[in-house]
């Protein structure tokens, strides 16, 4: 299933906010259990599938040029291609 648009630029966003550094498939799962797109009642489950989706959704961005992954860690880096998408000021900085 393809992710939407808008769970893709929520993505951005949050590496945007930490564009310092990478962020885990993991940590970003977590920080998108805020908007999360998948409902369930089983705990586990609903964690598998929000991890699925933002798996997703790093791998079209990663195809689109807007993050790096890192296959080997599993780890994601916005690029400036990536921050431009999004309108992000911290380009200019």
């Amino acid at each position: 299933m393809e992710p939407s648009p808008v769970f893709c630029t929520k993505i951005l966003q949050l590496l945007a906010q930490n564009y310092h550094r990478s962020c885990t498939l993991e940590e970003l799962t977590s920080m998108a259990s805020l908007f999360s797109v998948v409902k369930s009642e089983d705990r586990f489950s609903l964690e598998r599938e929000n991890q699925a989706a933002v798996l997703d959704a790093l791998l079209q961005l990663s195809e689109n040029g807007h993050i790096f992954l890192n296959p080997d860690t599993d780890q994601s880096c916005i690029t400036i291609k990536g921050l431009l998408a999004i309108d992000d000021k911290t380009v200019c900085n």
